[in-house]
């Protein structure tokens, strides 16, 4: 699994339907919840440069900050 910092920027880079089918993809693999804690993880880092990026890419992902 990617790092939050990986996973924010592949999610910054895809279209919308490659986002629809990214989470649908995570869904099925049931592995969503790695993606999210991740992301999490870097977005609530106060020493992180790559929080910025995992807020922008949960609220991509229909999550709030």
């Amino acid at each position: 699994m990617l790092n939050g910092s990986d996973i924010a920027a592949k999610i910054a880079e895809l279209q919308r339907d490659e986002l629809d089918r990214f989470m649908r993809e995570s869904l099925r693999r049931k592995d969503l919840h790695e993606v999210v804690a991740n992301l999490n993880e870097s977005a609530l880092a106060k020493d992180s440069p790559n929080s910025d990026a995992a807020r922008y890419a949960l609220r991509r992902l229909g999550f709030t900050d």
